[in-house]
């Protein structure tokens, strides 16, 4: 040992440095181990407070999401009869819904086959409805040639002029005595041209207190202050074309082609057969006898307190003929009316041409003007009905088919008397007088108003010129049908001093 440390150099100091070196190194490790046991229970401790904060937020959602089972004593069986509650509810909420998109299901198939059987309803009218049209069409073109292959033949015109004959009541007697200074010509026997003041007037009010419009009873037939003329066609036609070129009213008599409608329409179901079982037709309806057409126009308001004076409905013929059949006790003025209408515009394919040939758009006395035509319009009227004073803005032919019907006429000159609607009211060119009781405080100018009537029975055709006034009355059952051709300005003076 000692020679060893005897030959080595640095034997004295390598010993002691080798000694004091290992403490060192011990003191250092021991340093490391404290710092990493500090940092452990510092970990440790920020996981127990994170766990305890989760601990209680945890149970604070525990404790709202079961609030509801705290309140029946907290315990897990009422949080389990909670669950089952809740499931139960979704069930029932999955199985209603099911239900509801069953039944709705079962609603629109059933709205479906409702369509359907609709569908097949109307396909089965129309049908039908065709078959009426087509055997209507062959009828009616088979009796227009045989008709017109007959038109020469004496007897034949004698037949209708005999059937005509039976269905019309007694003419009305002309009112003479008191006014017989004025009446200088005969209204049944007139001169071949019109003579001066032709047609004579006399006040309105005089009419309407011989013959009050709301009196229609069957059994009070009573003189009328007729003032136009009544043409027979087969030997005075040349006077009424005279009267229609002078552009005056008058009336034509016994045409054997009117006649001919006459006989037909007379027959028990013949209308019913050709207007069809099922069509509806408009038809105006009012609550009382009055009856004034209105049509309300776009971007214009209402007047004020201003509500329509009636409806429009549909109904088929043979509903509007049970209405028109009640008796005069039903139809008083004060009960519900009905006019119907059946109106062939837009072409000459509509069957009512077929019916009333002499209306087709082509040059004959009762068609002016071809080139200004307005179609077939139909009004049937029920006893009572009255369409409220008007002017037309066109020449018209108006015949008669059956029953009786009541014109009271005024000349255009009278406008500034008949206390008018204006232009833009929906009632415009009407009077707004009601005529049955005539209010003279309200409508002083009304007692100036001048006119003439006439009762017309089937057969009669009256000429009404452009302008003229006419107030009308259905005293039965009626079948009425016009067509208008043409303007003429003869009136025209008159009407523009009135706002038209």
């Amino acid at each position: 040992m000692t020679k060893h440390h005897s030959n080595h150099p640095n034997a004295a100091i390598a010993p002691t440095t080798r000694r004091y070196s290992q403490p060192s190194r011990i003191v250092h490790h021991s340093s490391s181990r404290n710092q990493g046991d500090k940092f452990i229970g510092i970990l440790s401790t920020l996981i127990f407070v994170l766990f305890l904060c989760l601990t209680i937020v945890l149970h604070s959602s525990l404790s709202s999401s079961f609030s509801f089972s705290s309140d029946k004593g907290g315990n897990l069986d009422a949080i389990l009869r909670q669950e089952v509650m809740v499931e139960k509810l979704g069930t029932d909420v999955y199985y209603n819904r099911k239900r509801e998109r069953r039944n709705k299901d079962r609603d629109f198939y059933k709205s479906l086959e409702n369509r359907r059987r609709h569908r097949r309803r109307e396909d089965y009218e129309k049908e039908e409805k065709g078959k009426e049209e087509r055997t209507r069409i062959k009828t009616t073109s088979t009796t227009t040639t045989t008709n017109t292959a007959r038109v020469k033949d004496e007897n034949y015109i004698q037949s209708l002029y005999d059937h005509v004959h039976e269905i019309r009541k007694p003419k009305h007697p002309v009112i003479k005595d008191a006014f017989q200074e004025l009446v200088y010509y005969d209204v049944n026997n007139c001169p071949d041209h019109p003579p001066t003041h032709y047609p004579i007037e006399w006040p309105i009010l005089d009419l309407i207190d011989n013959w009050n419009p709301s009196n229609i009873s069957s059994s009070f037939r009573p003189a009328i202050y007729q003032g136009i003329c009544r043409f027979d066609f087969k030997t005075e036609f040349h006077k009424a074309l005279n009267y229609r070129e002078a552009e005056l009213p008058f009336i034509l008599r016994d045409d054997p082609q009117v006649l001919e409608v006459v006989k037909r329409w007379n027959q028990p179901g013949y209308l019913s057969h050709i207007l069809g079982k099922y069509v509806e037709y408009r038809t105006e309806y009012s609550e009382t006898n009055s009856l004034m057409f209105y049509r309300e126009q776009k971007n214009i308001m209402r007047p004020e307190g201003w509500e329509p004076p009636m409806s429009n409905v549909k109904m088929t013929y043979n509903e509007w003929m049970a209405k028109a059949s009640q008796s005069e006790e039903d139809m008083g003025p004060d009960k519900p009316h009905w006019y119907f209408r059946v109106n062939a515009k837009g072409g000459t394919d509509h069957f009512m041409f077929q019916e009333l040939p002499f209306f087709l758009p082509e040059k004959n006395f009762y068609i002016v003007d071809p080139s200004d035509t307005r179609g077939i319009n139909c009004r049937f009227g029920m006893m009572g009905n009255t369409a409220a004073t008007h002017f037309d803005g066109s020449r018209n032919f108006i015949m008669l088919f059956g029953g009786e019907r009541r014109y009271i006429l005024s000349h255009p000159k009278n406008c500034e008397s008949l206390a008018l609607y204006s232009r833009k009211h929906p009632s415009g060119r009407h009077s707004a007088v009601d005529w049955s009781h005539p209010d003279l405080e309200q409508f002083p100018e009304f007692q100036n108003a001048m006119g003439n009537e006439v009762v017309l029975q089937a057969g009669d055709v009256l000429y009404l010129p452009t302008h003229w006034f006419h107030f009308i009355v259905s005293l039965d059952l009626n079948w009425q049908c016009n067509a208008r051709s043409g303007i003429t300005d003869h009136y025209e003076d008159h009407i523009l001093r009135c706002g038209f």
